[in-house]
């Protein structure tokens, strides 16, 4: 019999919307996994969970909610770092079993890792390093360059500045804090793959996502889904490949002139004029192309979501695009399976090892748009392909994401961290 509990230390880029609000904070729509997770953990008798945040509060606090230990750190000049005084001060407060850090890529995550000379778990999520090549999501760059477009002109040297100054310098903090890590988990082919290049030295676990909770108790209705609609999640960088599903929609509209294309997030028309959004970065150039192409009248921002808005506007879709260039395991795919709403995606980074072509989802290669059209239009001219990609999806998806599997899995990695730590009830 165990004499104590495993002391595990989570780290997070956000404040975690269970404590949001009492940091003073607008809670966050992201975050799910992890809020769903430590809940979990803490519940049971054998595990003692803390979560040191990234924190958009002014002073360093410690709250206790619900069996958590939640450290806020307020981030620094750099908005991707912590103070290593305030580093020390949780790590010699809580003094873990394990270090947690979600994500390699943040600054802080591998301050951590420097500072905390035990066991080191580290789940990986987008992998700048693997992103590195289609950050830029295979935009005409040097076409845009051109005196006879002012206007893309601006943009593209905006996105290259962007590329060379601020992301350029994380890729190798982010390698630094892969080999740190003792143990590494993902959930996809393509996280293995890039641990195997990053973090030779570190055993891999293998451990899904708990989705958010909106989207397992979602009732999806046939009669409240809107014909010919479409849905992408993200379309804030040109990774997400929001201007390939723009251009698809423009080879839709002579046989679906009612064809309308949903994209969450902010209208950049929307910003204030004094905001530098509004005149450059890649929303401004998915605008100019929207206008270029006459889709004004077919596309719509639905601005920044909650999860239940999501749910609802996803589930009202005919189709969901996973339009990105590359993911890791992107949640807008799994919380499209799991709702039963037919995909149309990119066959890029991990979403394969998500989804099965043509049983769960249709792929087609990420730069390819007639090929995404001709999927989207399949879709839509056939309601059975529709009906069976949403059951296989469902299914799949409720596997993937049981959050008892996957909660298991997680325990699992723990007791092969720190064997002998504790008794083998859960």
């Amino acid at each position: 019999m165990s004499k104590r509990t495993t002391r595990v230390l989570w780290t997070s880029n956000i404040d975690m919307p269970d404590v949001a609000e009492e940091l003073g904070q607008k809670p966050s729509p992201f975050g799910g996994w992890l809020t769903l997770m430590t809940r979990r953990l803490a519940q049971s008798p054998n595990f003692t969970i803390g979560i040191a945040m990234r924190s958009e509060s002014k002073n360093y606090r410690r709250l206790e909610k619900d069996g958590i230990t939640y450290y806020a750190l307020p981030r620094q000049r750099d908005r991707f770092d912590v103070s290593q005084s305030d580093v020390e001060k949780v790590l010699t407060d809580f003094m873990p079993d394990i270090l947690h850090v979600e994500g390699a890529e943040m600054r802080h995550a591998r301050r951590f890792m420097e500072t905390w000379g035990g066991a080191r778990l580290l789940s990986m999520q987008g992998v700048l390093n693997g992103i590195r090549p289609y950050q830029l999501g295979y935009l005409p760059i040097l076409r845009m360059l051109s005196p006879k477009r002012p206007r893309d002109s601006i943009v593209a040297l905006a996105l290259l500045i962007n590329f060379r100054l601020k992301f350029i310098p994380r890729l190798i903090g982010e390698r630094k804090a892969m080999k740190m890590a003792d143990h590494v988990m993902g959930r996809t082919l393509w996280d293995q793959a890039q641990a195997a290049l990053l973090a030779p030295q570190a055993r891999y676990h293998r451990c899904s996502r708990i989705l958010r909770e909106e989207f397992y108790t979602y009732i999806r209705k046939p009669s409240e889904i809107e014909p010919f609609s479409l849905f992408i999640g993200n379309a804030s960088v040109p990774l997400k490949g929001a201007h390939i599903a723009v251009q698809a929609l423009g080879q839709l509209l002579s046989d679906f002139p009612q064809a309308i294309l949903y994209i969450a997030g902010e209208d950049p028309d929307t910003l204030s004029w004094r905001s530098a959004k509004r005149y450059v970065g890649y929303p401004v150039y998915l605008l100019h192309l929207i206008r270029r192409l006459g889709l004004e009248r077919n596309v719509r921002f639905t601005g920044i979501l909650s999860g239940h808005a999501m749910a609802d506007r996803m589930a009202r879709s005919h189709v969901c695009l996973m339009s990105s260039i590359i993911e890791n395991s992107p949640n807008t795919l799994g919380e499209a399976m799991i709702l039963g709403v037919p995909i149309v995606s990119a066959y890029a980074g991990g979403a394969p090892s998500m989804a099965s072509d043509e049983s769960e989802a249709l792929f087609y290669r990420a730069e390819d748009v007639a090929m995404m059209a001709f999927q989207i239009r399949r879709i839509f001219q056939d309601p059975s392909l529709a009906a069976s990609l949403s059951v296989a999806a469902r299914s799949r998806a409720h596997k993937t994401h049981d959050p008892d599997r996957n909660l298991a899995d997680l325990i699992a990695a723990y007791d092969s961290i720190m064997p002998g730590t504790r008794d083998e009830a859960i």
